[in-house]
């Protein structure tokens, strides 16, 4: 879809904010610097149009040294995701690389089962990437399409301060503001803290 076709559906569901959010240059059709700024014109005009808050953002892959592809360009809002299928003890580590060696706001859809070969999520692995959340005062994206973390993990969390964000992962219009999940979720997080900034 256009940015204007998104900005008009995000206004007709009754959203104040949204961020749209393409994958980085991983991705064969990915979001490089001339499409960045070419998107960036599309969102100005879109905010012109129907008055909604529209945050620019990038979906950097997690790669296998916990690295991530990030364009040369100053965006809103940055999320790291694992991409590949890969089993628990590997996904862990590449998350924990990323989070101690890379800066971004987001850890994308957290153990989605989409992008893990087994679900071999362990209680100590898990408080590992809280701690490392925290410190980094890193988000972690409650996620409604991929309906990820899992309960188990936002409980061993809900005593701490974690920033979190909601995400739809919308990929088609019908989807977009569809985070009635991530509501529902987030009241594992009550000491929690919704993300409400983000880069500048």
């Amino acid at each position: 879809m256009s940015v204007m076709k998104i900005a008009k559906k995000a206004k007709e569901r009754g959203l104040k904010a949204i961020a749209i959010v393409d994958h980085s240059t991983e991705h064969r059709f990915g979001l490089t610097e001339r499409k960045a700024a070419m998107r960036q014109r599309e969102i100005e005009e879109a905010i012109d149009r129907y008055d909604i808050e529209i945050l620019s953002g990038v979906e950097c892959g997690i790669g296998a040294g916990g690295e991530i592809s990030l364009p040369s360009f100053k965006f809103d809002v940055i999320i790291a995701s694992i991409h590949d299928l890969v089993y628990g003890d590997e996904y862990y580590r590449r998350v924990e690389l990323c989070l101690k060696n890379c800066e971004f706001d987001i850890l994308g859809h957290f153990q989605s089962t989409i992008f893990s070969m087994n679900n071999g999520w362990r209680e100590e692995r898990d408080l590992e990437i809280i701690d490392l959340l925290v410190e980094n005062d890193v988000a972690v994206e409650l996620n409604s399409y991929h309906t990820c973390p899992t309960t188990e993990f936002l409980l061993r969390a809900s005593s701490r301060k974690l920033r979190y964000s909601f995400g739809s992962d919308a990929h088609t219009a019908d989807r977009i503001g569809e985070i009635e999940w991530c509501i529902n979720s987030s009241k594992y997080l009550k000491n929690g803290r919704f993300i409400k900034e983000v880069r500048s």
